[in-house]
């Protein structure tokens, strides 16, 4: 990983943010804490007081179902943000749980509205990210709904190390994927029997390489193949040079 946090690294790659916009971004996650793997970092039914932005390790955003089993909705990485429009809700509607130690910066969510009038180009950069999120969830309902149980393996397992690689870690660190066959699955709708099944034909092919706690990827081009992926949905676009009439009024916000 470079020197950058993971989220200024993904700030810069849209290219609209002056020098005193990543300072100002900067500042509000000096407040940084740590938490250990299983720690839920928000709780479902609860108030949130607390935006956080991911330094560094994973977590799970899950709900749970009346009969006990778990929907892994997404996965929260490196460079993301928890709870970001958390001020306008009464509470969450899911839990965010740790899969791995972490660091997190954090600011009180009752800042959101002051950093918005302060910052605007700020606010149109998280507007951006949020944007981003719910193009996850889309493709997440398509690979679950559309795609075939292989498929859907392959597609997830890519579309995590894109979205290392786009967070600024090395191809190095970003084909060890800090997961598992349970929460491959989980997050797949897929029954623990059927992913260990796609697990050993995913290793026959020496695609992937399972050790204690993480998957290793060993073949990206023939995963991406397999899972007939198309990144475009992950769009590092340069808001400062998109051509939408939408981007445009921001110069005045200069």
């Amino acid at each position: 990983m470079n020197a950058l946090t993971p989220f200024v690294h993904r700030l810069k790659r849209l290219e609209l943010l002056s020098a005193e916009d990543f300072e100002y971004a900067e500042s509000l996650i000096k407040i940084r804490k740590t938490v250990d793997s299983g720690t839920a970092i928000i709780e479902a039914k609860s108030t949130q007081e607390q935006i956080f932005f991911v330094l560094n390790g994973w977590a799970i955003k899950y709900k749970m179902l009346e009969n006990g089993d778990r929907q892994i909705v997404n996965f929260v990485l490196p460079g993301d943000i928890i709870g970001m429009f958390s001020p306008i809700f009464s509470f969450s509607e899911h839990t965010v749980e740790s899969i791995s130690p972490m660091q997190l910066g954090n600011f009180q969510a009752s800042r959101l509205v002051e950093v918005f009038r302060q910052v605007p180009k700020l606010a149109f950069v998280l507007a951006w990210m949020a944007g981003q999120d719910e193009r996850i969830l889309e493709e997440q309902i398509v690979r679950i709904g559309r795609r075939n149980s292989s498929k859907r393996m392959a597609h997830l397992m890519i579309e995590l190390y894109r979205r290392m690689r786009l967070s600024g870690y090395a191809r190095e660190e970003a084909v060890t994927l800090p997961v598992n066959q349970l929460l491959l699955s989980d997050a797949l709708g897929l029954s623990h029997i059927h992913a260990h099944r796609i697990f050993r034909e995913l290793e026959k092919n020496a695609l992937i390489q399972r050790l204690s706690g993480r998957i290793i990827l060993l073949n990206l081009p023939v995963l991406a193949a397999l899972a007939d992926f198309d990144e475009s949905y992950l769009e590092p676009v340069s808001l400062a040079k998109a051509p939408l009439t939408v981007f445009h009024p921001v110069e005045s916000l200069k």
